[in-house]
């Protein structure tokens, strides 16, 4: 059995040290950076790159949640009314898709994850709108 040294100020696992530095990039650059790091200091390092992988990928995780927190709401909003769809509603129902595109030509950054939830939410928000289906919306005439 063999006695830890624990007053060591370097950590004993290379992503100890990428972690406790700060280190952990999300850029794909940095990512290779780093897990080459991993590779050249372990002899095994599948626990290391496990651990190391799960916390990039927390990390993707919450720039997507703020990126997707960052959407202005009343913006979207604004902007879907302004639709023809919704400035003079009809019998026939407008689709999920159709809002999209047209948000798209708005200059509205529609590659956001899940932003379609977002759209889906603003859009049940507007006074009179009834959803038909999925992704199918009626406004009532006013």
């Amino acid at each position: 059995m063999t006695a830890s040294n624990n007053d060591s100020s370097e950590p004993s696992e290379p992503y100890e040290q990428i972690i406790k530095t700060g280190a952990i990039s999300l850029n794909a650059d940095g990512i290779i950076e780093d897990i080459r790091l991993l590779l050249e200091k372990n002899d095994n390092p599948a626990e290391s790159l496990q651990v190391y992988l799960s916390q990039v990928e927390a990390g993707i995780q919450a720039e997507k949640e703020k990126k997707l927190q960052e959407v202005d709401r009343e913006h979207l909003k604004a902007l879907i009314e302004k639709h023809p769809f919704f400035k003079n509603p009809n019998n026939y129902y407008i689709r999920l898709v159709t809002v999209m595109k047209y948000l798209q030509k708005k200059g509205v950054d529609i590659s956001i994850d899940d932003i379609d939830m977002v759209v889906d939410e603003v859009i049940m928000s507007i006074d009179g709108v009834k959803k038909r289906g999925y992704g199918q919306y009626s406004r009532n005439k006013k």
